[in-house]
């Protein structure tokens, strides 16, 4: 799930004109560093124990990874993510987010989720998740990407969010905390790609800071500390 700092997008978004991507172009835009990657990944930013190493996509958005070690569980942090009800909780700008049908899928979760955004139209995305184990770490990875299913709007004046892709990881380390990844990709097309390209990456970059001390904190609570992993690979 990709989130956006309010404080640094009010401008950007006063200009952001959003083009439609299919699930197909994505995959054509990360498939080839060689063609698609104007630059080598770089860090860009280290503080509050996080790291982030961004590189450039040919349209100058970024794609950015982010990396930091946690107090908390893999299971409580995949508790988190796994409760898609609940995001306004602790990802930035999230407004509402509920799951859609079929409520009872486990390997893929299909999210309806509304972006609260000053200066411009709240936005608006059909998101589906899916978890992965690995066996020889016995990490969890959360993918999302969004979908085009259609989805019936109580507000006409929501925007359609064109793409959000990337993952969440959470890998249990030897001394007994755990490793947290995120990566994300979310090229907005339109004004933000040719002229405010920069602030866009820059508030992306923030505003997932921000969103990843929220989401350890979260996972402090009671409720996913409990939370039983193999829920969400029952057949």
């Amino acid at each position: 799930m990709i989130i956006f700092f309010r404080k640094h997008l009010k401008t950007v978004l006063m200009a952001l004109l959003l083009s439609y991507y299919s699930v197909y172009s994505y995959a054509e835009i990360t498939k080839s560093k060689e063609s698609q990657w104007i630059t080598d990944w770089v860090l860009e930013k280290n503080e509050r124990g996080i790291s982030a190493k961004c590189r450039q996509n040919k349209n100058k958005i970024n794609q950015c990874k982010f990396t930091t070690v946690s107090n908390e569980s893999v299971a409580a942090l995949t508790a988190v993510v796994a409760d898609v009800d609940n995001y306004k909780l602790w990802a930035v700008s999230v407004k509402i987010s509920k799951k859609m049908p079929p409520l009872d899928a486990i390997n893929n979760i299909y999210v309806y989720t509304e972006y609260d955004f000053s200066g411009a139209y709240n936005r608006y995305a059909v998101t589906r998740y899916w978890a992965e184990k690995d066996p020889l770490t016995h990490g969890i990875k959360f993918n999302f990407l969004t979908e085009n299913r259609p989805t019936p709007l109580a507000d006409l004046r929501l925007v359609k969010f064109p793409l959000m892709a990337g993952y969440w990881k959470f890998t249990p380390l030897p001394n007994g905390k755990t490793q947290i990844e995120h990566m994300s990709f979310v090229p907005p097309g339109g004004v933000v790609q040719e002229t405010l390209y920069y602030p866009y990456n820059l508030a992306v970059r923030n505003a997932t800071f921000d969103t990843i001390l929220a989401l350890e904190k979260q996972a402090r609570l009671p409720k996913y500390q409990a939370f039983n992993l193999a829920l969400l690979f029952k057949k």
